[in-house]
């Protein structure tokens, strides 16, 4: 079945092939597809973005059309949402160091190649302001003063937004001597205008740039210089949120996304919301104006503690309420309290997906309606088995290109109750909450 760019399209339940083995399953649909089309530029970090924007939808397209008929998914799957950057988008960006012969590497993937060893590599996908500070990075860490810091370091990670840049030093030691040359470096970033410099303690050389885990010693993150929290607009609504705390990765889409969020709950005034995962807010600040209620509920407190302050920035007469606590099954089956009102659920989980048995209690409470956001196609199928088994079925698809140049969408699933299928409300109670 070729790709269908201009409308809806309802995938029929044919089995599909699966792709070569190796490597994740919408990736290889991707490849498939593409077969000889994409480029070198980034091997498996950004394998279309040689190609041209429209060219890379319509193998996007075709490839999701692919999975979704292998996995018998089912639902209205709509046209894939264009990012309004398709290049140069990401406003979280980040690169490995290494001292290698006396070089100092800032590099994509596990190890520098030779192109990294003679200069900084710029990336397609990240805007010329990201580039401008590593290069001016790896120049400064050469120098014999840093050099000191560029042994210690293991990323640099530069986010924030488009205007106001921010950048965070991982490194697996922190001391006075370290923290003095790194507000030297931090200082010498003013005229790149960058906002905010921030150091991160991981000792472990964690794979990730910024690890869940934190030792206990006195300091594990330190303002170097700039704002204590970051700043997001988006349309009218106001956010700000901790250096470390989750943000999308593309700024340029956030508006569409958080409108076609509303566009599939259709919200209600005689419902509440339950915005796991909420993160700073994003979508229950977004939402709040439209429900009877919002409870947003994710395991990392910097976000909480953001969610709960955004709401000055962000005043409506809906209360909104934030706890800070872990999503798993335990969770929602003894601690969530709901009220008689009918309930909306919007779950944007990380990359790995919900804990075993978190998807079995939620339909439990007999929502009105899902809102699931993956940001990995491949997490879709078990969360959709999941969710049939607790009498939820998929309506609408809305992938967003939320990663161009890459092998990976954000699809957003509207679930609703299948015929005949019976919950079990959770417990009722009081909470409390914030208003407007």
């Amino acid at each position: 079945m070729g790709a269908n760019i201009g409308g809806r399209v309802r995938i029929s339940r044919a089995a599909e092939p699966h792709p070569a083995a190796g490597r994740s399953e919408f990736a290889g649909d991707v490849a498939v597809v593409a077969g000889g089309e994409a480029g070198a530029r980034g091997s498996d970090l950004e394998p279309l973005a040689d190609l041209d924007y429209r060219r890379e939808i319509e193998i996007k397209r075709e490839a999701l059309d692919r999975f979704w008929r292998r996995n018998r998914l089912g639902g209205a799957v709509e046209p894939i949402v264009r990012s309004p950057r398709p290049r140069a988008y990401r406003t979280t960006s980040k690169r490995r160091v290494a001292v290698e012969s006396g070089t100092v590497c800032l590099f994509l993937g596990e190890r520098p190649r030779t192109e990294d060893r003679r200069g900084f590599v710029a990336s397609a996908l990240e805007p010329e302001s990201h580039a401008a500070i590593y290069r001016h990075l790896r120049q400064q860490l050469a120098l014999p003063r840093f050099r000191a810091v560029a042994y210690r370091l293991s990323y640099v990670i530069v986010r924030g937004t488009y205007e106001k840049p921010a950048v965070i030093f991982n490194l697996d030691e922190l001391n006075a001597s370290l923290v003095r040359k790194l507000k030297a470096l931090a200082e010498g970033l003013d005229p790149l205008g960058v906002v905010g410099v921030y150091a991160y303690l991981d000792p472990t050389h964690s794979a990730y740039y910024l690890e869940s885990w934190r030792p206990r010693t006195a300091v594990t993150f330190k303002r170097l210089r700039g704002p204590e929290l970051l700043s997001l607009a988006v349309g009218d609504r106001r956010y700000r949120f901790h250096p470390t705390s989750f943000s999308q990765v593309n700024q340029s889409l956030l508006p569409a996304m958080l409108d076609r969020a509303r566009q599939l709950l259709q919200p209600q005034a005689r419902q509440e919301l339950l915005d796991l995962y909420c993160g700073y807010g994003l979508f229950s600040h977004y939402l709040a104006p439209s429900y009877a209620r919002v409870t947003g509920i994710d395991i990392e407190g910097p976000s909480i503690r953001s969610a709960i302050a955004n709401c000055a920035a962000n005043p409506t007469r809906t209360p909104r309420r934030f706890q800070s606590a872990r999503v798993d099954r335990d969770m929602v089956a003894d601690s969530l309290r709901r009220t008689a009102a009918p309930e909306v659920i919007l779950l944007d989980p990380p990359r790995n997906g919900t804990s075993p048995g978190v998807i079995a209690e939620l339909a439990l409470r007999s929502p009105e309606k899902v809102l699931h956001v993956f940001c990995d196609v491949d997490a879709i199928p078990r969360a959709v088995t999941e969710w049939s088994e607790g009498g939820m079925s998929v309506d609408r698809v809305v992938p967003l290109d939320m990663f161009p140049g890459s092998a990976n969408l954000e699809v957003m699933v509207l679930l609703l109750p299948a015929r005949g299928a019976a919950g079990r409300s959770g417990p009722l109670g009081g909470a409390a909450e914030l208003g407007g």
